[in-house]
């Protein structure tokens, strides 16, 4: 008799075929593309960090600078007619930008800058300024509180000046006076996209145009219509050849 040998738990003959292997999961079509999408994700989230990176180093921090704002009109340097008691009023100045510029050559003056010639008061133009600060357009208000009565003196004051506002504006009234001022306007302390170390700007004076007296001593007359802010042609500030005559000077020195 013929024996036959069993396999304990074997596999019938029939059963031993392979079935089709079934895919379990994300066929590797996708798995690939997922990771190619993955890779593609974070190279562009590291190129806006290195991008943002790059734009926080390529934009200087804010600096501080103290501003002296010097008087030298006196009866030497301008001896016609000097008046008794001459003096500058309290200093006020803002940071800016370009969408804001209370002393803008040719522009009218505003209620603040008229009580700021006219009278030497801060008020209202602190309160323009401060206005301006809250829509943006301004960094911060700079003030000083007492006169230059002395010649030589100055001024001096203190401040933070951020990129958003790079500009300085700053200015105190010539007394007495119809509407004249001594300011310097606009002027730019980021060059090159970096803060300068310091920065001197020759102080003239200046017309509003918001009264038609022409001496120092002058009765109040508003001036009707309504001038401009123009370089003062008083012949008190020309010099004999007509050439403006400085009123001092208005230094920034980065600290």
């Amino acid at each position: 008799m013929k024996s036959t040998m069993r396999f304990p738990n074997s596999v019938p003959a029939q059963s031993r075929h392979l079935a089709p292997r079934q895919h379990i999961g994300t066929p590797v079509s996708s798995r690939i593309s997922a990771i190619r999408g993955q890779r593609w994700i974070s190279g562009t989230a590291l190129a806006a960090a290195v991008l943002s990176c790059s734009a926080a180093l390529a934009e200087p921090a804010p600096a501080r600078y103290q501003v002296a704002f010097e008087r030298t009109w006196s009866s030497k340097t301008h001896p016609k007619d000097f008046p008794l008691l001459a003096h500058f009023s309290p200093v006020i100045g803002v940071t800016h930008n370009a969408d804001y510029s209370p002393f803008k050559a040719g522009g009218t003056a505003s209620p603040g800058v008229e009580h700021l010639c006219e009278e030497g008061k801060h008020q209202p133009l602190d309160d323009e300024i401060r206005s301006a600060i809250a829509a943006g357009a301004a960094g911060v208000l700079i003030e000083t509180p007492d006169p230059i009565r002395d010649v030589p003196g100055k001024a001096v004051a203190n401040f933070e000046i951020n990129p958003s506002h790079p500009m300085v504006s700053i200015g105190a009234m010539i007394a007495p006076s119809p509407d004249w001022c001594g300011f310097a306007a606009d002027v730019m302390l980021m060059e090159n996209g970096q803060w300068v170390g310091k920065k001197s700007v020759t102080l003239y004076a200046w017309d509003t145009g918001t009264d038609s007296g022409t001496s120092y001593r002058a009765f109040d007359s508003d001036a009707e219509p309504r001038g401009t802010v123009q370089p003062s042609d008083a012949a008190y500030f020309l010099k004999k050849d007509g050439k403006r005559n400085p009123v001092g000077q208005v230094t920034f020195v980065r600290q």
